[in-house]
C-alpha cells in the first residue's frame, strides 16, 4: 500500500526475486546426501488443502510406542488426530474437538495417568470475543472437554499458544497460555499461568512482569542447565525474550544478560528450534525469521519473465496504489481476492478501460484484449481495481480502497512483459539468526549459516538426518506470493559448518499455490533415519515424509524415556548418551516451537561410526535418574515405566 508519489520508477523485466523466490536456484554442494518420500497417501495421512498455524502437535498420546499427530488447519477445518497404527499406519479419530479458529495445540500428561491430555488455543475473532484455552482431558482415547470442571475457563483472550510445563517443579504439569495483543477494553493479564493443585483442579498464578510480556510464540527450554524450564518468547512484529524460571511459577527477564551485546532482539522470529549443535552439553537455538501476511500484504510482488506471470499483494486499509504493466498481446486476469475484514466487503470489482467498464472480480481466469480496456479513467475513487490500455503496449493498473475494508488484497496477471512501479517492491527476506550457548551466555554464529537461511523462512525442525553425530535443522520457506518452493536442509558437519540441500524431495507441492509453514522432525516409523512431518499453509496439505537415506556405517540408537519410578511423565527429562566419540545431549520436550508444543519420548541420537555406546543416563524432572552402561547401537531401548 502506497498514497505518495515518488520519482523513482522501479522496472522489472527478469525473473524477480521480491519474494526471496529466486531461492530455488541456490548452490546445492551437498545434493542428494539425504533424501525423503512423501508417504502420507501410503499410510493414511489424508488431509485437505488448508490455512495452517505454524505447525503441528507431536507425541505419543497413548503411550503405546508410536507418534500420534494433532493437526491444526487455523479456520476452516476442526483439530484433527491422526493416531498411529503401529509404524506405517494412522487413523484419523474424528470429533475430537468439534469447533475451527484453532491455533496452538500441546500435548502432557497433567493427571499423570499413562496418556495425554491436550490443550487447545481458540483465537478471539479479531478481538470481538476474546475464549479462554479449552482443555480435553484424554481417558484411554475418549477425549473430554474439562475447561469448566479444572476451573480454566475464566480466563482467556485472543489465544495463540499454550504450553505444559512444570513451573513448581512439584511434578505435575502446569500450563502456560500466551495471547495476542489485547484490545482496548481487555482487563485480564494477556499471559496466563495457571498452577496444577493435583486434584484435576488448576488455579491463576499472578505471574508478574511475565504476564504482560510482548509474545505470541514461546519455547520452553533450560538455557542454563539449572533443571528449571526457562522461556524463550517471541514474536514475528516485536523483539525477543529470555525469561529465567525461578521454579516457583515465576520468572526473572535475563534478556540483557544472555542476549549478544547489541542485539536488536531478533524481530521477525517466527520458529525457534534448540539443539546441541556443538555436542557440548548445552542448548543451542535456530530463530526462523519472515514477515507474516499482513506484513506481506504492502507493495509485494513476485514476477516470473518466463511465465509472464505477476502476482501481487497489498493492504486492504484505505489507499490508492498502482503500476504500469507492459503486453503487446491480450493479459489474462486470475486469483483476484481479498482477506475480508469483518465481513465489511463483499467483492472488489474490476473496473475496464477508460469508461470503467464493471466486471465479476476473477478469482479464475479471465482474459483482457487490449480492445477491451482502451483507455483509463480520469478519476478513480470508488472501491476496486482498475485496468486500462493506454497504447505502445502500456497497461494502467490502478487499486483503490475507500476505507479499511480488507486485511489485505491480492491479484494475479499473466502476460506481462515487465513492470514498473513508482514504489519499491517490498523484501520479504529477513535473515535468520544462529544462537551459540556458552554456559548460559549466547553468542551470535549466524555467519556460517548458508544463503538458504538469508530468506522469508517461516518455520525450523531439528534433527540428526545423517546420523552424523551432529544435529541438522530443516527451514520451512515461504516461497513466492502465489507458488511453493523447496524448502531448505542444512546439515551439520561439525565445526559450525553447514552444508545446504535442497535435493531432498520433502517438499511435495514444489510450484503449487500453497507455501511453507512448519513441522516436526522425528523417527516416525523407528527404523532409526529422522523423518519430517510438515505442513504446507494457504492451500496446502500435511506430509510425512519418510527418511530414505542409505545408513551405510552410520549408527543409531533410540530412546523410549517412560515414566520414572516415581511416576513423573517424561516431558523436561534428559538424555545424555556417551560414546568413544563424545557426548550428546537431549531434553525432552519440543525439539522446536511456533503456536504448538510437541513432546518427542523417543529419542533419537545418531552415533556416526561409533556402534557401542559406553553410558546412557536419563535425568527426569524429579531428579531421579537411570543409568546404563555399554549398549550396542542400532537398537531402540525403553527407559522408565508405562511403555
Amino acid at each position: 500500500m502506497n498514497t505518495n508519489n515518488h520519482s523513482t520508477i522501479f522496472s522489472f523485466t527478469v525473473a524477480a526475486c521480491l519474494l526471496a523466490s529466486c531461492s530455488n536456484t541456490l548452490n546445492d554442494p551437498v545434493a542428494n546426501t539425504v533424501t525423503f518420500s512423501d508417504v502420507s497417501e501410503t499410510v493414511g495421512l489424508k488431509t485437505q488443502d488448508n490455512w495452517k498455524y505454524g505447525g503441528p502437535s507431536v507425541s505419543d498420546l497413548n503411550n503405546d510406542g508410536y507418534y500420534d499427530l494433532l493437526l491444526t488447519n487455523h479456520d476452516t477445518t476442526p483439530v484433527q488426530l491422526f493416531m498411529a497404527k503401529g509404524k506405517d499406519k494412522y487413523l484419523e479419530q474424528r470429533e475430537v474437538f468439534s469447533k475451527v479458529d484453532l491455533h496452538g495445540i500441546a500435548a502432557g500428561d497433567y493427571d499423570l495417568d499413562g496418556d495425554n491430555d491436550i490443550l487447545l488455543s481458540v483465537g478471539g475473532g479479531n478481538g470481538l470475543h476474546p475464549r479462554p484455552q479449552r482443555m480435553l482431558r484424554n481417558d484411554e482415547g475418549t477425549f473430554t472437554d474439562i475447561t469448566e470442571a479444572a476451573g480454566v475457563s475464566e480466563l482467556g483472550a485472543r489465544g495463540r499458544s499454550v504450553r505444559w510445563v512444570d513451573l513448581d517443579s512439584d511434578g505435575d504439569l502446569d500450563f502456560l497460555q500466551v495471547n495476542a495483543a489485547k484490545m482496548v477494553n481487555e482487563s485480564a493479564p494477556r499471559n496466563i499461568i495457571f498452577e496444577n493443585r493435583g486434584n484435576g483442579q488448576f488455579t491463576y498464578f499472578q505471574s508478574p512482569g511475565f504476564e504482560e510480556v510482548e509474545a505470541e510464540r514461546l519455547l520452553i527450554t533450560d538455557y542454563n542447565n539449572d533443571h528449571i524450564p526457562d522461556v524463550i518468547a517471541f514474536t514475528s512484529y516485536g523483539k525477543s525474550t529470555v525469561w529465567k524460571g525461578n521454579g516457583d511459577l515465576t520468572f526473572t527477564n535475563t534478556t540483557g544478560s544472555v542476549f549478544p551485546a547489541g542485539s536488536d532482539g531478533y524481530p521477525g522470529t517466527i520458529t525457534v528450534a534448540q539443539a546441541d549443535i556443538d555436542n557440548d552439553g548445552d542448548l543451542d537455538y535456530y530463530f526462523a525469521r519472515g514477515k507474516l501476511y499482513y506484513t506481506i500484504a504492502n507493495n509485494a510482488v513476485s514476477f516470473d519473465a518466463q511465465t509472464k506471470r505477476l502476482d501481487l499483494r497489498d493492504q486492504g486499509s484505505k489507499s490508492h496504489d498502482g503500476m504500469d504493466l507492459f503486453a503487446s498481446g491480450p493479459i489474462t486476469l486470475t486469483d483476484f481476492y481479498h482477506f475480508p475484514r469483518a465481513n465489511l466487503l463483499r467483492s472488489v470489482p474490476v473496473f475496464l478501460g477508460k469508461n470503467k467498464r464493471q466486471i465479476d472480480t476473477p478469482t479464475s481466469a479471465v482474459t483482457v484484449t487490449q480492445k477491451d480496456a482502451q483507455g483509463f479513467p480520469d478519476k478513480v475513487e470508488k472501491t476496486g481495481w482498475y485496468l486500462g490500455y493506454v497504447g505502445e503496449n502500456k497497461w494502467r493498473f490502478e487499486w483503490v480502497m475507500a476505507a479499511d475494508l480488507a486485511w489485505d488484497l491480492r491479484a494475479s496477471i499473466i502476460g506481462v512483459e515487465r513492470f514498473e512501479t513508482p514504489w519499491e517492491p517490498q523484501d520479504l527476506s529477513v535473515p535468520d539468526v544462529l544462537l551459540r550457548n556458552d554456559a548460559g551466555v549466547f553468542t551470535d554464529i549466524s555467519h556460517v549459516l548458508p544463503e538458504g537461511a538469508q530468506d522469508n523462512n517461516w518455520g525450523v525442525t531439528t534433527g540428526d538426518f545423517d546420523n552424523n553425530g551432529f544435529a541438522d535443522f530443516f527451514v520451512y520457506r515461504f516461497g513466492e506470493l502465489k507458488r511453493r518452493v523447496r524448502d531448505v536442509l542444512l546439515l551439520n558437519q561439525g565445526d559450525y559448518e553447514f552444508s545446504q540441500s535442497l535435493n531432498h524431495n520433502a517438499t511435495t507441492e514444489v510450484g503449487k499455490d500453497s507455501h511453507g509453514d512448519g513441522g516436526i522432525a522425528a523417527d516416525f516409523n523407528l527404523d532409526g533415519r529422522v523423518d519430517i512431518l510438515s505442513g504446507d499453509d494457504d492451500n496446502g496439505k500435511w506430509h510425512l515424509y519418510h527418511n530414505q537415506t542409505p545408513l551405510k556405517t552410520a549408527h543409531y540408537v533410540l530412546l523410549h524415556v517412560g515414566y520414572s519410578p516415581r511416576g513423573i511423565d517424561p516431558l523436561g527429562a534428559k538424555v545424555w548418551v556417551k560414546t568413544a566419540g563424545g557426548q550428546h545431549y537431549v531434553l525432552v520436550g519440543s525439539p522446536n516451537a511456533n503456536h504448538s508444543q510437541s513432546l518427542l519420548n523417543i529419542v533419537h541420537v545418531g552415533l556416526a561410526q561409533y556402534d557401542i555406546i559406553d553410558e546412557i543416563k536419563i535425568r527426569w524432572r524429579s531428579g531421579e535418574e537411570q543409568v546404563l552402561r555399554q549398549q550396542r547401537a542400532d537398537q531402540l531401548i525403553k527407559v522408565g515405566d508405562k511403555i
